[in-house]
């Protein structure tokens, strides 16, 4: 071959690759991919965000202001937060944009952060010889049209795909399309207009995905039309028979609910415990779930709760194990109520038993469990922990049942009973409430749910906001929600496993080596055999 054509050859070759090279860029470009070979795809957006993002309608655009160089824990940031965001624009079909501002070094940026409501963050910096405090920027904007989503703090690694997509589907959802849940007032349940503690960033994160209205049941009416849940949490009293009536027909309607009941209710300052009764049992009853009034405990999967003790002349306050606050762990593998929940933690809660028969075509699922250490006494009239140190008089062995989700269509509790009449001491005038309508006797499909703990409400808040979607039939941030990168327990071995495996690990060497050497044999003594013939 002449130095001619080989030099014509060597162009062709250079010319295709660039070619090759081009078009693989921009083949990349269009279409984004992620090899992911986490267990549970944690590094990957979830289908969900996908259909979020792909599914808007108009341009929108982030606004990340955020602090470069960061020391730790925080040194990994600021890429992270452009990963993810860059995963979120390639799906989003050139309607979204992501614009990063140090608000730090420009004054001007700092004045337009500020008017979105964010400012910076304080954490301590740690050196050789000293800590130094530090203001930085880690938030955002979320712009689409005239509506903004703030996300003051990127902070949480684990949670920031669920942050930033369930900001752009509040704002991509109309304003008509956004769901209504109710939940009762009036009978010693929380008021969730006024919550304290725990409750109040649940409480945020519940009116973050629907409108919330207290209702207090008993009077005049119905349940709104408008109404898509109801949540009746902990009723320290019992419900007058117009609320069952007012619940029953809701469901008949195809109203999605929940129920979380409480038997008993802790005195702190006599360390004793009263019985509550919540008047829900018959109409539960009817639709397949008995809630026992009994008291679950378990002396190995427990929480902690707050005791009053005396030091000298001094009155405080230590955190021991209780038995009383029941740690579940058994969680249903198949629902996405529990998805990439370790545990349920259940304080003073009774247990559950579902109907045999279930009412027809009416399915459930048990959704939390307690552990075979659990058990159940008919009462605990004190809170003293050494009366838990030995098995108490008439305790049964668990596992029980501590919350049940039922899906399908029920009739109506009323059917053969008279509608009765309502409270005249309950408000005619709520929001929440509509006009009076005919008996539904039929019901529509709808979904309930039944936990036999009031304050599983204000300890898992992950649960809570999982339940809320579903009950709404808004499921497509639950997965995302979910998804948490956890490092695997270790379980430790039984003496018959580690035998095994001292066993395989002796055997297995030798019987490498013999089973190739008889393969040798059996090879040379063919070929042998061959040059024979």
């Amino acid at each position: 071959m002449t130095p001619r054509r080989l030099l014509g050859n060597a162009t062709l070759q250079m010319a295709l690759t660039v070619v090759i090279v081009v078009l693989f860029n921009l083949l990349v470009d269009q279409h984004f991919f992620r090899l992911d070979l986490s267990r549970d795809r944690l590094h990957s957006l979830d289908e969900a965000s996908k259909g979020i993002v792909g599914r808007l309608e108009r341009p929108l655009t982030v606004r990340v202001y955020f602090t470069p160089g960061l020391e730790a824990p925080y040194h990994n940031h600021e890429q992270a937060v452009k990963d993810k965001l860059g995963e979120l624009v390639a799906y989003a079909g050139g309607k979204m944009q992501v614009r990063f501002a140090d608000p730090g070094a420009d004054p001007a940026v700092a004045e337009e952060a500020a008017k979105f409501g964010l400012a910076p963050l304080q954490y301590t910096v740690r050196k050789e010889d000293r800590a130094e405090l530090r203001s930085v920027w880690m938030g955002a904007a979320v712009l689409y049209g005239d509506r903004v989503e703030v996300l003051p703090a990127l902070t949480n690694l684990a949670t920031l795909e669920y942050d930033v997509v369930s900001a752009i589907h509040r704002l991509a959802q109309k304003a008509e399309d956004r769901k209504v849940i109710a939940y009762s007032i009036g009978h010693g349940e929380p008021d969730l207009a006024k919550p304290e503690g725990p409750m109040r960033a649940l409480v945020e994160g519940l009116g973050r995905k629907a409108w919330l209205v207290p209702v207090e049941l008993g009077g005049e009416g119905q349940l709104a039309e408008e109404v898509d849940a109801l949540m009746i949490i902990g009723p320290q009293e019992a419900l007058p028979e117009r609320a069952l009536y007012q619940i029953d027909q809701f469901v008949m309607r195809g109203g999605a609910a929940a129920f979380f009941l409480t038997h008993t209710r802790p005195d702190m300052r006599t360390l004793r415990t009263e019985r509550v009764n919540s008047g829900l049992e018959p109409l539960l009853g009817a639709y397949g779930v008995k809630a026992n009034r009994d008291v679950v405990l378990d002396r190995v999967q427990n929480g902690a709760m707050r005791f009053p003790v005396r030091v000298g002349a001094k009155t405080g306050s230590r955190e021991i194990n209780f038995p009383l606050i029941v740690k579940a762990t058994d969680l249903s593998d198949d629902s996405v109520l529990t998805a990439g929940i370790e545990n349920l933690v259940a304080p003073f809660a009774s247990s559950i038993e579902l109907a045999e028969p279930l009412p027809e075509g009416v399915r459930a699922e048990v959704l939390a469990r307690t552990s075979p250490s659990s058990g159940a006494v008919g009462a605990v009239p004190s809170l003293d922990p050494a009366q838990f140190e030995g098995v108490l008089e008439g305790e049964k062995r668990g596992p029980f049942a501590l919350a049940v989700a039922l899906q399908g269509a029920w009739r109506s509790f009323y059917e053969t009973r008279p509608a009765p009449p309502p409270d005249d001491d309950v408000p005619d005038e709520q929001d929440g409430l509509g006009d009076d309508v005919p008996l539904v006797v039929e019901g529509a499909p709808t979904r309930l749910f039944v936990a036999a703990s009031a304050d599983l409400v204000a300890n898992n808040p992950t649960f809570v906001l999982n339940l809320a979607d579903w009950l709404i039939q808004d499921e497509a941030l639950i997965g995302i929600r979910s998804k948490n990168a956890t490092v695997a327990s270790l379980r430790a071995t039984t003496p018959a496993e580690r035998g095994a495996w001292r066993a395989f690990n002796l055997l297995l060497g030798p019987a490498v080596l013999l089973a190739g050497g008889a393969a040798r044999q059996a090879w040379l003594r063919r070929r042998a055999a061959r040059r024979a013939s």
